[in-house]
């Protein structure tokens, strides 16, 4: 039976319809004039380009694609009476198209068939489909800003991501090539729609593979908890801090349609910015990532940790960034990211592959002076690299408190300070509605977060004459902020913190938490606890059995730890006879338990060994000495320790704890008492210098997925390789890997793939001397030299000397007629008084190179800070004089 042509026409549109869905009105209109004609123009234009540049690439291999969609346009201009169609398949992409004519056979010969056939239709019109699907993804591809930098990660997945659509194509061929039967076109569609929900499956578990490798290098701080952390305190008060919006300064920074200041610094306290993130979430097509810093915490309060955590984020609001990251994690060799030249390079290349972005970084005055001028600069120069028409896709504010040494790091940034005449409605809501009470009731004496469901809990529950963890008795009943009251927060992760660093120094300064009596008080306890019977060389299971339901093991990790650090802290305080007999019978029966002889017996440096001397009338003094060397040594070395120089059993003793608490949460059926006692990220890499080390994995696959790492660190980057998993040991290992089973391109190395004819030695000789050239054209301006009295063209305009070259003239214009030299070094400062040497330059280039000279630097220096202090005296004038305190 026949089919209309018109009907035969609706399948090709709605194809089309689905592809214009992807484009914009711009693209719609350029794409639906565009011929075969202006496709071959493009080739042509790109292959001059590529010969002036001496970067010539095989782009014949594009004449498979080429001939087959001439002939595929007319059988379908035939078939349908139309020829519009087609301009959609010409105007998209004019490269990357070799790998669809390798699946495009010629079609004319079938032209007959598909008259007699009409049927056949259905064939073309999927054809059609896969062209622009083909064309659909690569579109959004090379539509990004970064494409470039983007192109090497995103290449190695192109089989992956293409290769269904160009099997389908193949399919659809061999369809026409048979003169398949309606029966047998419906059995390959059934074919390939189950095909395509495995590919999909597949592509899913790779993403979320890659995710997870990213997530775990990166290593993020996690700035959600403390968000939701400030946005909970402020949504008790919701009217505070929303008079910021109604500012100019801030307006014309968050603005998202017109912006006149694009860095903005404004004078607040931590936690400020969490009304500014929310209310820029709600904005249309922008993205937002945020930064809480933090004293003392490398994490939050250096540009590494700045960096992991922005990357983190960007990765969150941008899938084609995974594959990018994925590639670099993979190539770096380092388990978690940690040199500052791979974050700049990933930062920069992520933050200018958005169309608009606000970046806000609270608290950088939690940061030392060095690292806060690096956050500050970096961002800075990314804004002013940026092209003009995009300046606008990046807007960053910093929030600080204010000081002598910030106003130097953010002279080049408009601020906005915060005064009383601010926040003052604010406050007064605040008091009216709670007034805050202090209550000192627990002394915190460490820096870093805990998790104080499981170590703290544990901590408090170890009964030292006992040898016991009592768990039920004496545990806190209370929660931990009630204990601290407003000294210390807990984060929706389950962390603990003081909530600000001069907390901290408050306590000790006031003798309301002594440091001393802290390390004291940790050393003995976790020497003392880590020789419990729960932790004799020779438990077995049914041991386990007994003592890890009683909660025995929580404070394992951090014990096994630090026990070294702390014993060494203590030891380098003053007044410590009261306290050396109970330190000396801890560390002697803890020796004593896990003792055990080296196969090869590590050399400790004198210094450490003099630091132990307080402790000299132990009577295993120097096991002692030489184990809390290696316990230390294991916290800083990024290599294994050799196990022949292993000289504790408790080696043993933590992973037999571990194996038993990983397969009892596996097999058990409830595990609320554990995850009480222990957490639900039961699964521990064994390396002690990592943080995963602490804080472990919710499963085992992604444990033992981590775990490699640290011995094989460089990963191969395409999707569903073995080595992808299993790792090489070098760098130079995985490109030997990679360029033998994936035949990868060095795209660095442009001539990598199309190796160029070695030239042939051609010589021009001068008719007229001995000279002699292997380039014609230097062979030409040459023989300038030798007709020059006879052909001396070019007349100067003012003294009519002739000359033989055109920029020969020009010169001798500029330098003996241009008048007055108007490139000066030197001026008059508003006092009156002179700067500058008075030397007069031809061009401003030369003046520029004189002041960039140790003399011109110093004719520059008066003009300098003359401008310096001018600058100083307008911000110390714009700035009120009082100050309050932002509650964003």
């Amino acid at each position: 039976m026949a089919v209309h042509p018109q009907v035969q026409a609706v399948a090709f549109q709605l194809a089309l319809l689905k592809f214009q869905k992807s484009l914009s009105d711009q693209e719609k209109r350029s794409f639906g004039v565009t011929t075969l004609h202006d496709l071959h123009v493009a080739i042509e234009v790109i292959q001059r380009k590529q010969k002036s540049e001496k970067k010539l690439r095989a782009m014949g291999k594009l004449a498979k694609f080429l001939e087959g969609m001439k002939e595929y346009d007319k059988i379908v201009t035939v078939f349908l009476n139309t020829s519009e169609l087609l301009a959609f398949i010409w105007g998209p992409m004019k490269f990357l198209l070799q790998r669809i004519g390798e699946h495009l056979y010629l079609l004319t010969q079938y032209e007959a068939y598909f008259k007699n056939q009409p049927h056949m239709c259905h064939p073309l019109t999927l054809i059609y489909e896969d062209i622009l699907n083909f064309h659909g993804k690569a579109m959004r591809f090379f539509k990004k800003r970064m494409w470039q930098q983007l192109f090497q990660a995103l290449w190695k997945t192109f089989e992956f991501e293409f290769g269904a659509i160009l099997r389908n194509m193949r399919e659809h061929m061999t369809l026409i090539q048979s003169q398949a039967t309606i029966t047998q076109f419906t059995e390959v569609l059934r074919l390939q729609e189950t095909a395509k929900l495995a590919m999909e499956r597949q592509q899913e578990a790779e993403a979320h593979r890659r995710r997870d490798v990213v997530r775990q290098w990166l290593c993020a701080a996690n700035c959600e908890a403390d968000q939701e952390t400030f946005a909970g305190i402020r949504h008790k008060y919701p009217t505070t801090g929303l008079w910021i919006f109604q500012d100019t300064r801030f307006s014309n920074w968050f603005d998202s349609t017109y912006c006149l200041t694009h860095l903005l610094w404004l004078n607040g306290i931590p936690g400020a910015a969490s009304l500014i993130v929310e209310e820029a979430r709600k904005l249309q097509n922008a993205s937002v990532i945020f930064f809480y810093c933090r004293y003392l915490d490398n994490d939050r309060s250096t540009f590494l940790g700045v960096a992991r955590g922005l990357l983190s984020q960007l990765l969150l609001q941008d899938d084609d960034l995974l594959s990018y990251i994925h590639e670099k994690a993979s190539s770096s060799g380092q388990t978690v990211l940690s040199t500052e030249s791979i974050a700049k390079e990933l930062l920069t290349t992520s933050i200018k592959n958005s169309d608009k972005l606000y970046v806000i970084i609270d608290g950088l005055d939690e940061c030392e002076r060095d690292e806060r001028k690096t956050i500050v600069t970096f961002f800075e120069e990314i804004w002013a690299s940026l092209p003009q028409d995009r300046i606008d896709s990046l807007r960053c504010l910093f929030l600080s408190q204010d000081d002598n040494v910030a106003r130097k790091d953010f002279e080049n940034i408009t601020s906005l300070k915060i005064t009383q005449a601010h926040n003052k409605k604010d406050i007064t809501a605040y008091a009216e509605t709670r007034s805050l009470e202090i209550k000192l009731k627990f002394g915190l004496t460490t820096d870093r977060q805990l998790h104080i469901q499981e170590l703290i809990q544990c901590a408090v529950s170890i009964d030292l004459d006992a040898q016991i963890v009592d768990w039920d008795r004496r545990r806190f009943s209370v929660d931990s902020k009630e204990l601290c009251g407003s000294l210390a927060e807990i984060h929706t992760d389950g962390t603990l913190n003081l909530v600000h660093h001069t907390a901290k120094r408050y306590l000790v300064d006031e003798k309301v938490v002594n440091v001393e009596a802290g390390e004291l008080e940790l050393a003995n306890l976790c020497v003392s606890y880590l020789a419990f019977p729960c932790f004799e060389p020779n438990n077995g299971d049914a041991e386990l059995e007994v003592f890890a339901p009683l909660g025995h093991y929580g404070f394992l990790d951090y014990a096994y730890a630090l026990w070294s650090r702390h014993l060494d802290a203590c030891l380098r305080l003053p007044d410590l006879k009261d306290s050396l007999q109970e330190l000396r019978e801890a560390t002697e029966v803890f020796i004593e338990t896990h003792w055990t002889e080296p196969d090869v017996k590590p050399t400790v440096r004198k210094p450490f060994i003099e630091r132990w001397k307080p402790l000299e009338s132990n009577n295993n003094l120097d096991r002692l000495v030489l184990a809390a060397w290696l316990a230390q040594r294991q916290l800083l070395s990024s290599a294994k320790l050799d196990p022949r120089e292993r000289v504790l059993t408790l080696s043993d003793t933590i992973a037999k704890v571990r194996g038993f608490l990983e397969k009892t949460w596996e097999t058990a059926t409830q595990n609320d008492d554990f995850e009480v006692m222990y957490g639900s990220d039961m699964f521990k890499c064994p390396r002690v210098n990592c943080t995963r080390f602490y804080n472990g994995f919710r499963s085992r696959q992604l444990r033992d997925d981590h775990a490699p790492k640290h011995e094989r660190a460089f990963f191969c980057s395409f999707p569903g390789c073995a080595m992808a998993t299993l790792g090489c040991a070098t760098l130079k290992e995985l490109h030997k890997h990679e360029a033998e089973y994936h035949g990868t391109i060095d795209v660095d190395d442009e001539d990598a793939e199309y190796p160029e004819m070695p030239p042939q030695k051609v010589s021009f000789q001068c008719t007229q001397c001995d000279a002699v050239f292997t380039r014609n054209n230097n062979l030409k301006i040459h023989m300038r030299k030798h007709n020059a009295p006879n052909q001396k063209q070019f007349i100067c305009s003012q003294c009519g000397k002739p000359f033989a070259r055109q920029g020969d003239r020009t010169r001798h214009e500029s330098t003996t007629h241009s008048g007055s030299r108007s490139h000066v070094c030197g001026g008059t400062l508003k006092n009156g008084s002179l700067w500058g040497c008075g030397q007069e330059f031809n061009r401003g280039d030369t003046l520029s190179r004189h002041w960039k000279s140790e003399k011109g630097k110093n004719c520059l220096r008066p003009k300098e800070q003359e401008e310096a202090a001018e600058s100083a005296n307008s911000i110390s004038s714009a700035a009120p004089s009082n100050v309050g305190t932002p509650n964003t």
